[in-house]
């Protein structure tokens, strides 16, 4: 059984003032800044369990100086060295371990700590401290175990359970496989997770009212390329859009707040997902006492917020749940007296809008607002789906987009292959799309 409060609010006045959120979503409604060399440092080191403590780039250099000067015939040749690696900072992108300079605390911003466990979170305990290789020259190599030799094994417990599992299992696999290309994977890890907390944001959104529905699944979103003209009658583009995700993540902050009350709250708990929270309480030997716990708890948060949301009267304990959800949303209504709170819920939609959503979204005058992929990304997605197959059908690959929750209408689709003709890595044997095979570029 999941750690669901039974000790909720029975009394108008325990009813929280406040609403806040503490997992699932890594942003706020402000103070949101970041640095994507920070988070990627701190995942790299979450997803490691290592981390540099009490050692500076200073010494670091110093001690590398002093490697090479008791292995160079020349001394003088350790300027060439200092000014190939470390004065324009080539080092970060020798191997990943050099990354965890970045995540030093004294350089680590709350935002940044919060989006890497995201990232940490979607890898579901998985550990790549073994998974990292690569051939690097005798002078990397060098550079790379005077460091090591300084890393602190750091283990970090997951906090929470993956809201959406089979975006978790695709995140696994991709970064699996981009550990096999460890120099392709530091130059592109910005935009892979760039990439994922875009699509985690999107499909997270358009799941979180379909509780009930047990494990989620992708839901359509639709995409075009970057270059491509939108119009108003591609009624997938229209309809299962930017305007979907938009609407849907007016439930983000909402649903997720109203999570946080139903969960026990200490630092050995795990945060658990509301479906799964639905799937495990419906069939418990207790559940008449979480119904009779949510009854009460949603009539005085109704009377607190002074909500006029009509609430269902039934025995089923889901359907309490579903009051509870009504009454998260309806609190950050426009239409109340009281407009703080849908303030406060725009301010974290233009958080995720403006920071998550940055470079997905493009303004088509008459065709409004559509999402969109740039061709960098766009390559990128189509070597991690491809994966470790040489080649996959171009049907194929569509469907490998689709279970990471992008979707492309048919004239979209016509594009990205004459996109990959360009490019050249596609071979086409005949006019059919089964018949087309695309190959990685890497």
């Amino acid at each position: 059984m999941i750690p669901i409060r039974l000790d909720l609010p029975a009394k108008v006045e325990d009813v929280p003032r406040i609403n806040t959120l503490n997992s699932y979503l890594p942003l706020r409604n402000n103070k949101n800044e970041f640095s994507w060399d920070v988070v990627i440092g701190l995942f790299l080191g979450y997803a490691c369990n290592l981390q540099i403590q009490d050692y500076s780039q200073e010494r670091f250099v110093e001690d590398c100086r002093k490697v090479f000067e008791e292995k160079l015939e020349e001394v003088e040749f350790w300027n060439v060295l200092k000014r190939m690696y470390f004065e324009n900072g080539a080092f970060f992108n020798i191997a990943p371990e050099c990354q965890l300079f970045r995540a030093q605390k004294a350089n680590v911003r709350a935002a940044e700590e919060r989006i890497a466990l995201m990232y940490f979170s979607l890898l579901n305990g998985l550990d790549l401290s073994g998974c990292f290789g690569g051939k690097i020259n005798f002078i990397e190599q060098h550079i790379v175990e005077t460091l090591q030799k300084k890393l602190v094994s750091v283990t970090t417990p997951s906090k929470e359970h993956p809201y959406l599992p089979y975006l978790s299992d695709r995140f696994r696999e991709d970064l699996v496989f981009l550990t096999s290309k460890p120099k392709y994977m530091l130059g592109e890890l910005k935009n892979f997770l760039a990439v994922y907390g875009f699509l985690y944001c999107t499909q997270l959104a358009l799941n979180l009212l379909e509780w009930r529905k047990e494990t989620p699944k992708p839901k359509p979103l639709y995409f075009i390329l970057d270059n491509e003209k939108a119009s108003l009658e591609r009624t997938e583009i229209q309809r299962y859009g930017w305007r979907s995700f938009y609407d849907a993540a007016q439930n983000l902050f909402p649903v997720l707040s109203m999570l946080e009350n139903l969960q026990l709250e200490d630092k050995n708990s795990i945060k658990h997902p509301l479906w799964h929270m639905a799937e495990s309480i419906k069939n418990h030997e207790d559940a008449d006492r979480y119904k009779d716990a949510f009854m009460k708890f949603a009539i005085c948060f109704k009377e607190q917020r002074n909500l006029n949301t009509e609430l269902k009267q039934s025995n089923d304990v889901l359907d309490w749940i579903d009051n509870l959800i009504k009454l998260a949303i309806s609190q950050f209504s426009k239409d109340l007296p009281d407009s703080s709170r849908y303030d406060v819920n725009r301010k974290y939609v233009k958080e995720v809008v403006e920071l998550i959503c940055e470079g997905f979204v493009q303004n088509r005058r008459r065709g409004g607002l559509v999402l969109v992929i740039n061709q960098d990304r766009l390559i990128l997605l189509t070597n991690i789906a491809i994966g470790s197959a040489e080649k996959l059908r171009f049907h194929e690959l569509i469907l490998a987009f689709e279970n990471r929750g992008i979707y492309l209408d048919k004239q979209t689709q016509q594009k990205l292959i004459e996109f990959y003709e360009r490019i050249g890595n596609v071979d086409r044997m005949s006019d059919s799309g089964d018949a087309v095979y695309v190959r990685k570029t890497i």
